[in-house]
């Protein structure tokens, strides 16, 4: 008994974060895992995205993040990934060659600038590079911004035109409660990412530019919605907005004709497979 105690010990030590838990915070900080071969592992950042918030006295990490259960949580996300058989994992550290090698997806969303974190981490052409250079190899990275007003593009930017795309810098999809209408967006039958959602909700978030090899797969009549870029052998998929955080992917908030919960799974779905090819 004692053996299998410190067995399972030893496990817990090196599995990856999955999303648990009831709390607003995370403690999400392990890295990618090396033991299992064979699994499609999403890596979460939380280097770029570094936020703290205070609970019980002290500070804790949140938003956007595996282990996060409130609305500003990804732990709804985590689960359907989970669900797929993909694994979870986060990088607290600026990302390397190294550290990307065993992650299958690599995800960066609404990085921070200085009113989100007091010492925020940028994006520069080192981190871009190694990035760049993943997705070559056959990364799939998945780009999440923000509105203009709550994410640091600049720096994002840096990253995101080496793959033909540019987050702009604007406010678009505005919506004042409870008109969710303003954030209603139309997916035509047909689409190469969402199968089976036809009416989607997204709400304040910047346009995105697309040119080269990356191509426009969603858009209003006003400006384009989400991009997906091939660089080499990987894919990126370009979006102003975190979206899928648990206020919006299920109907928590949402009117029922919305169908992000589809959506979702869609999304997850698309992503896993153009890490298998």
């Amino acid at each position: 008994m004692k053996k299998i105690l410190i067995a399972s010990q030893l496990f817990c030590l090196i599995v990856l974060v999955t999303a648990c838990g009831g709390s607003s915070s995370t403690n999400d900080t392990a890295n990618v895992d090396n033991t299992t071969e064979g699994a499609v592992t999403v890596l979460l950042d939380n280097f770029f995205n570094n936020e703290y918030m205070e609970e019980n006295g002290q500070q804790v990490k949140w938003h956007y993040l595996w282990g996060d259960t409130s609305m500003g949580g990804y732990s709804e996300l985590g689960a359907l990934f989970e669900k797929e058989g993909a694994r979870l994992a986060t990088l607290t550290e600026g990302p390397t060659a190294d550290n990307l090698k065993q992650a299958s997806i690599y995800i960066i969303v609404d990085p921070d600038d200085e009113k989100e974190t007091a010492v925020p981490n940028f994006i520069d052409e080192t981190y871009a590079a190694a990035i760049a250079d993943w997705v070559y190899n056959g990364g799939v990275l998945v780009m999440l911004a923000n509105d203009s007003s709550n994410c640091e593009l600049d720096r994002f930017n840096i990253l995101a035109q080496k793959f033909g795309i540019t987050f702009n810098k604007d406010n678009r999809l505005v919506v004042q409660d409870p008109h969710f209408e303003q954030g209603e967006i139309k997916i035509e039958a047909g689409h190469p990412i969402f199968k089976t959602a036809k009416n989607v909700y997204i709400k304040g978030i910047c346009s995105v530019t697309a040119k080269d090899s990356a191509q426009v797969v969603l858009k209003t009549d006003d400006f384009d919605v989400m991009a997906v870029a091939t660089y080499g052998k990987g894919t990126v998929f370009a979006l102003g907005d975190p979206w899928l955080y648990n206020e919006y992917i299920d109907h928590r908030r949402l009117p029922e004709y919305f169908e992000n919960d589809k959506a979702a799974v869609d999304w997850v779905k698309w992503l896993i497979e153009r890490a298998r090819k």
